[in-house]
C-alpha cells in the first residue's frame, strides 16, 4: 500500500510538473481577448468610442465620445485637450438592444488585441490625421483599452471601420451633430 500510495505521488508530481513547464513556454498570460460581451448586456458597463482629431492648436483640438449602455447611448462632442464638453446628447437604450450591439461587437472583434503596456499610449501617433481609443468601462474602472489610427498601427485588432460604423448607427443624428467637426 506504501510503495501504491508512492507511485501516485509521483505520477502527480510528473503531472505538475508538466503542466507548470507548459504554461512556463506560454507566457502564462491568457490572451487578453478572452471577454465574451454579452455578459454585460445586463449591467452599467458602457463601451466607448473616442474620435480624437489631428494634433493641433488647443483651441481647435476636437474630440468625440460615443458611449454605449444598458439603458442609455450618449455622445459627448469636446473641444481642446483637457476635454471641455462643447455639446452632449443622451438616447434611451434598453438591455435588448444592448445586447444586440455587445453580440455585434463581439462578432467584429472588438475584444481582440495587443494588450502590451509599452504600445498603450496612443497621443501623438497619427498627428496630422485621427486615431480611435475603444473601451470597456464599468464604473471608475477600464476593464479593455485598445487604439488605432487612421494611418495604421494601434493595439486594436477587430475590424474598426465596422466597429466605428456601428458606434455611429447607436446615435441617430450622428451625422447633424458631427458634420462641422474634423473628427467623424
Amino acid at each position: 500500500m506504501r510503495y501504491f500510495l508512492g507511485f501516485l505521488a509521483a505520477i502527480g508530481l510528473i503531472v505538475l510538473v508538466f503542466i507548470l513547464v507548459l504554461r512556463g513556454f506560454s507566457g502564462g498570460k491568457q490572451p487578453a481577448n478572452k471577454a465574451v460581451l454579452t455578459d454585460y448586456a445586463s449591467t452599467e458597463t458602457v463601451m466607448q468610442l473616442t474620435l480624437d482629431g489631428p494634433v493641433n492648436a488647443d483651441q481647435n483640438h476636437e474630440r468625440v465620445r460615443i458611449s454605449v449602455g444598458r439603458t442609455i447611448n450618449t455622445i459627448e462632442i469636446m473641444k481642446g485637450y483637457e476635454n471641455k464638453v462643447v455639446d452632449s446628447r443622451i438616447y434611451p437604450n434598453n438591455e435588448e438592444a444592448y445586447g444586440n450591439f455587445l453580440r455585434s461587437l463581439q462578432l467584429l472583434g472588438y475584444t481582440k488585441g495587443n494588450a502590451d503596456p509599452k504600445l498603450a499610449d496612443e497621443r501623438g501617433v497619427c498627428p496630422l490625421a485621427q486615431r480611435y481609443v475603444y473601451e470597456i468601462v464599468s464604473g471608475d474602472a477600464t476593464v479593455q483599452r485598445f487604439w488605432n489610427g487612421s494611418c495604421g498601427g494601434g493595439t486594436f485588432g477587430g475590424n474598426a471601420n465596422n466597429v466605428r460604423a456601428l458606434f455611429k448607427q447607436q446615435i441617430p443624428d450622428y451625422s447633424q451633430l458631427t458634420r462641422k467637426l474634423s473628427v467623424n
